[in-house]
């Protein structure tokens, strides 16, 4: 299966996005392109700090390390 079927089957699902820079973001996946991630309800994270990013948030592909589905608690 290649990528970008893999990220269609996963549009509207949360996720958290780290980029190879070490930011971190959280949101909701809407849509995606060769180039970009697109997020809505995203928020930056920082440990345990969670701020509301205003607004969509574009992400190029380029710079994001991994995506990672958000687990439950332990």
């Amino acid at each position: 299966m290649n990528r970008d079927k893999l990220v269609r089957q996963a549009l509207r699902e949360r996720f958290v996005a780290t980029l190879k820079g070490g930011e971190t973001f959280d949101g909701l996946l809407v849509a995606a392109d060769e180039k970009t991630f697109r997020f809505v309800d995203a928020f930056a994270v920082d440990g345990k700090n969670r701020v509301r990013v205003d607004g969509e948030l574009f992400l190029p592909r380029a710079e994001v390390a991994y995506l990672q589905k958000p687990g439950g608690s332990a």
